[in-house]
């Protein structure tokens, strides 16, 4: 079996007797603080699939994941929004 390109948070070699990908010392763990950053490494994961770097079960157990990091990334903005909002309407009560 031939080695393709991984992934940027999967890096190792094949393993010759199951197939599947070892790591390395220090995988490149991607960073994932934004909606882009995970929507790439979702990319990245599903074209690891469709070499056959990753089963199709890595792959959904990876994309469930980023999924939930995803929501909360949502929230995360959704707060921070709701923040400003609040600090808005009470300075404008303050105001009166």
């Amino acid at each position: 079996m031939d080695q393709k390109t991984p992934p940027t948070s999967i890096s190792g070699a094949r393993d010759d007797n199951t197939g599947r990908l070892v790591p390395m010392s220090a995988p490149v763990q991607p960073k994932l603080s934004t909606l882009r950053q995970v929507r790439k490494e979702m990319a990245a994961l599903y074209h690891a699939a469709q070499r056959g770097d990753i089963s199709a079960e890595e792959l959904r157990g990876s994309i469930y994941a980023l999924s939930q990091i995803a929501k909360l990334i949502e929230i995360d903005k959704l707060e921070e929004r709701m923040e400003v909002l609040e600090k808005m309407a009470t300075a404008g009560e303050r105001a009166h």
